[in-house]
């Protein structure tokens, strides 16, 4: 496999786990917002463990993608490099929310009287990909 069929692949397989990291929320916060919390918990717990699953991918993929194109990337202070960067805080963003957000559907898992703000906290995650996914549109496009 050449240089430029191995970048396609890290591409798709970037794209794959959004689309699995992102779908994922919205289909959990749907569940969220229209049955009851009992019967959203099991969902919740394996979208978890595809949430990290996929955080994993795209974080391998995504310094794939920058060794790949990183010598022919704008600079930092250009519109690209700001839009970039403003992806990458949101990243942040994203993993300092989900290790609460786990840890909160485990507890509920294994006590099912225990409290769980499934709705906001799904609610969040799934914004934040939207928002995450909209900078990496631009940043593709831009």
């Amino acid at each position: 496999m050449d240089h430029q069929q191995l970048a396609l692949v890290v591409r798709y397989a970037h794209v794959a786990a959004m689309a699995a990291a992102f779908g994922g929320a919205l289909l959990v916060t749907w569940l969220a917002w229209r049955l009851p919390r009992d019967r959203v918990v099991d969902v919740a717990v394996r979208y978890e463990q595809l949430f990290w699953l996929a955080a994993g991918v795209l974080v391998m993929t995504g310094v794939g993608n920058l060794g790949a194109f990183g010598a022919a990337l704008p600079a930092p202070g250009s519109a690209w490099g700001r839009t970039f960067i403003a992806k990458l805080v949101l990243i942040a963003l994203l993993l300092i929310v989900s290790l609460p957000r786990s840890l909160a559907v485990l507890r509920a898992a294994a006590r099912p009287a225990a409290p769980a703000r499934l709705r906001p906290i799904y609610t969040t995650t799934a914004a934040i990909l939207a928002g995450i996914a909209a900078l990496a549109v631009g940043l593709a496009h831009g």
